[in-house]
């Protein structure tokens, strides 16, 4: 099964709130539009979601060859 667009920009939504390029509002806001959730739903599931929980949710990574041959055999290590 194909992943939708919209799956993609919904993580991409929680990997940028967790690296702090979005703050509750705007990821929020982005949260409704995209998953077409209530406001007080998104809210919740952002403010449940801490920015320290987040790992690896994308299932790859989008860092250079070099950094991410450091993170092998670590706990920090992308999930294949």
């Amino acid at each position: 099964m194909a992943k939708s667009k919209t799956h993609d920009q919904v993580i991409e939504t929680f990997c940028s709130r967790r690296r702090g390029w979005m703050n509750d509002k705007t990821a929020t806001k982005a949260l409704e539009d995209l998953a077409g959730l209530d406001p007080g739903v998104a809210n919740a599931l952002l403010t449940e979601m801490k920015r320290h929980n987040v790992t690896q949710i994308r299932g790859y990574s989008k860092e250079p060859e070099r950094l991410a041959r450091g993170k092998k055999g670590t706990k920090f290590e992308a999930k294949k």
